[in-house]
């Protein structure tokens, strides 16, 4: 029987380094024409997939398990959504800018929803061993980027489209959701640094 292939504590860290944020940026080659750059280009992009799968492999996740982690993560986003929507309510009541009422009360309400997130996601989601801080950054990395993306599209659906502020509230938390798991579970919180995982191979 084939024996599975296990990750063990010596090269966790060297696999989620290879395509996590801490990853080492490849120097594009100059001078070597178009089709050698585009080549170059697909390799790495190749090697890049290799070594997710690779890393996938490592630590046995399957789509049952990612369904699992997506799962545990929209419980602990139920909660987290109670109170991003408590905090937009209170904004856009206290109408703090009135031209652009709902955008305004979205832009903070996301910002302080998402430092609460982090904490909730790092303790109860992904239950992870990695530091708490270098996990904090790159999670704000993450929320900043998509919080750009979903303000644009808040601006879009209810200043341009003139869709009802809480639908707008409603596709944007759907359309973002997924894209956030995905980029949380792969670089701020890498399934190297479970706890559960860890703790495995401490029994072992």
């Amino acid at each position: 029987m084939e024996k599975k292939r296990r990750i063990t504590r010596e090269n966790a860290k060297n696999l989620a380094r290879k395509t996590g944020s801490g990853a080492k940026r490849l120097a594009v080659k100059t001078g070597s024409g178009a089709k050698r750059a585009a080549s170059d280009r697909g390799r790495k992009v190749k090697q890049k997939m290799d070594d997710y799968n690779e890393r996938m492999l490592a630590v046995e996740w399957t789509s049952k398990k990612m369904l699992h982690d997506y799962f545990r993560f929209n419980v602990v986003g139920v909660f987290n959504q109670l109170f991003t929507l408590t905090l937009y309510a209170s904004f856009y009541w206290a109408n703090l800018w009135p031209e652009h009422r709902a955008v305004a009360a979205w832009v903070l309400a996301v910002f302080i929803g998402q430092i609460e997130a982090h904490y909730m996601h790092y303790r109860f989601t992904f239950k992870s061993a990695s530091d708490y801080w270098t996990s904090f950054k790159r999670t704000m990395t993450i929320y900043t980027t998509i919080l750009i993306f979903s303000t644009t599209s808040e601006h879009i659906l209810i200043e341009r489209m003139l869709i009802y502020h809480w639908y707008a509230f409603g596709i944007n938390t759907v359309l973002f959701g997924y894209v956030n798991f995905a980029f949380l579970r792969w670089l701020a919180f890498p399934p190297e640094q479970d706890r559960f995982l860890l703790n495995n191979m401490e029994e072992e």
